[in-house]
């Protein structure tokens, strides 16, 4: 780490440690939120089933560059697994199997794709209360998967995994500092996700480079909900 950017992120952790931008009391903050789109159809999942990979196998994955197929079709009980072992609301707790600071959960799960069994191509959002996809709107007929995540050519897919951030939800008790935590949290997601889906033999890559604008309108993000990270997912 060069002197300077070791400076700015001294200066960082200063500025942010004051909690500016804070605007409740912290005992006031409600934990364990998420969204829930109540008038949309919900597509119940399955309970994640065992899966027989050690973890040290899991943590041989490799991301490949030109991977997969963007036409298959992933089974209602592989998503149950995928996304209930690494994303599910744990029984009678508000936990998750995933850290989050203050355990106020401010990223969302969209997931958009050809993949779901027994959907059009379509836009859904995870509900881990529920352990249920609710299905937010078909695709438009002439999107291209591809345009949500251009780079590398090569590489293809049938569904992309979003995570966005609800910045408000931990920015009312950590101010600035819900930035940092934000993008940690969306990290430890994207681990269990691509340790998951190793184990279950699903093609996977974490993208950064993905189309924020394409995405928002495509969920309709609201001007305080942004993604903040995506995986691309295929079979």
């Amino acid at each position: 780490m060069t002197l300077f950017i070791s400076h700015i992120h001294e200066d960082i952790r200063q500025s942010r440690r004051t909690k500016r931008g804070a605007t409740t009391a912290p005992d006031k903050v409600p934990r364990g939120l998420h969204k829930e789109y109540t008038r949309m159809e919900k597509i119940q999942l399955p309970d994640p089933m065992p899966v027989s990979m050690t973890i040290g196998e899991t943590m041989e994955r490799r991301t490949s560059y030109d991977h997969g197929s963007n036409q298959g079709i992933i089974p209602l009980e592989t998503w149950g697994t995928l996304l209930g072992l690494a994303l599910k609301r744990r029984e009678g707790s508000h936990k998750r199997n995933y850290p989050s600071g203050g355990a106020l959960y401010p990223i969302e799960t969209y997931l958009i794709g050809n993949s779901i069994e027994g959907s059009r191509p379509a836009a859904f959002h995870y509900n881990p209360t529920a352990h249920a996809l609710e299905k937010l709107w078909d695709l438009p007929s002439d999107l291209n998967l591809k345009d949500l995540a251009p780079k590398p050519d090569t590489l293809h897919f049938s569904a992309i995994i979003v995570f966005t951030a609800v910045w408000k939800r931990s920015s009312a008790k950590y101010g600035d500092l819900a930035y940092t935590h934000g993008l940690l949290e969306a990290g430890h997601m994207s681990e269990n996700i691509l340790l998951v889906a190793t184990a279950l033999s699903l093609n996977t890559r974490p993208m950064a480079g993905f189309n924020d604008g394409l995405i928002a309108t495509i969920l309709d993000l609201p001007e305080l909900e942004q993604s903040v990270h995506s995986i691309v997912l295929s079979t």
